[in-house]
């Protein structure tokens, strides 16, 4: 098995177990590695697997020589490795290297396993509160304090009491003189990712024509082909509750009456996403699958989604200011009205 190594790499230690791994299958090459049956290569990533490190997402396994394994069911899968494919082929901006995918049936699910390079870095949410905030005197101990009340036998009262506590107390403050190079970084990444030319119909599609997959209020569903009204009219049905849709039909007015610029949009930018270097610059950005050709707002809507209840992750991308001071108002205005009525908010 012959493995392409990613154009960057930060550990010294990742980078000669790639190399151990390179030298011991090189000699099969990795075409006819992928000639052996699916099976058998996925009974050898499990194995792999079984030595490697557990992550914060069931479905993702940090597996030896700088490699991951992920889990997802196959049309989630196949639609993720093509965007990343994409995005790697068509910008600079840092990706991993997608090396096998394995389709199999599992429990009557359609599944695949996507074997890929890790991204070394840390996720941004973690790098930031990892010393890259202020947090407000006292806010530690009272953290620690509800950890030990969690597991001790104390009645709930004293846990609600501290909760109370945390919750009137001033969110952390990022240390925004850390973060330019970074910020940098980003600007750059999305707008190089919001230059490329869109299909020529201007249409709201995944890759050659295929849906989308929606991350919108607990849901991940295929969306389209369609032109950029039959979305916007589409994630305006989803409201509920009859007596706010005059309101509703007034804030998607000024939406409605815009013709959106069809860009190429990641769709999920949570902080776990972006992965930051241990030099402080964009190592990577991950997790493709809901990415596609979707109307130019919709990163800037997501991105504030994903922002719910994070109040450092809000300073940052504030911050960061993606596509320019107060992109977007009228439809942020009517995605937070939404969200008021769809879905599980």
């Amino acid at each position: 098995m012959f493995l392409l190594l990613p154009s960057k790499l930060h550990s010294h230690a990742t980078y000669n177990q790639t190399q151990v791994l390179l030298a011991a299958l090189s000699r099969c090459g990795w075409a006819l590695w992928k000639i052996i049956p699916s099976m058998l290569r996925l009974r050898f990533y499990r194995f792999l697997a079984r030595r490697g490190t557990a992550t914060a997402s069931r479905r993702v396994k940090l597996l030896p020589f700088g490699l991951v394994l992920k889990y997802n069911p196959r049309r989630n899968g196949l639609i993720e490795a093509d965007n990343t494919h994409f995005v790697a082929d068509h910008t600079r901006i840092p990706v991993p290297q997608i090396l096998d995918i394995v389709p199999f049936s599992e429990y009557n699910e359609q599944l695949c396993a996507m074997l890929m390079t890790r991204i070394e870095g840390q996720p941004l949410d973690q790098w930031l509160f990892a010393g890259h905030v202020i947090r407000p005197p006292g806010s530690a101990e009272l953290i620690e304090e509800m950890k030990m009340l969690m597991y001790s036998d104390t009645g709930s009262d004293a846990l609600l009491e501290v909760l109370a506590k945390i919750k009137n107390t001033p969110p952390p403050t990022v240390i925004l003189s850390d973060c330019e190079g970074l910020i940098a970084d980003l600007r750059a990444a999305f707008q190089e990712l919001r230059s490329l030319p869109p299909p020529a119909s201007g249409i709201v599609s995944g890759l050659s024509g295929r849906p989308v997959l929606s991350r919108r209020c607990g849901d991940t569903k295929p969306m389209g082909p369609c032109d950029q009204q039959e979305f916007k009219d589409a994630i305006f049905a989803q409201a509920g509750f009859q007596h706010r849709l005059p309101g509703l039909r007034r804030l998607a007015e000024p939406v409605n009456a815009k013709v959106h610029q069809v860009c190429f949009t990641h769709a999920d930018l949570a902080g776990r996403n972006v992965m930051v270097g241990k030099d402080g610059r964009l190592a990577g950005i991950i997790d493709w699958e809901t990415a596609g050709w979707y109307p130019e707002y919709w990163e800037r809507t997501m991105m504030e989604f994903q922002m719910l209840h994070e109040p450092v992750m809000q300073q940052f991308w504030d911050a960061a200011q993606l596509f320019g001071p107060d992109a977007y108002e009228d439809e942020l205005a009517l995605e937070w009205a939404l969200w008021g009525c769809t879905g599980t908010t």
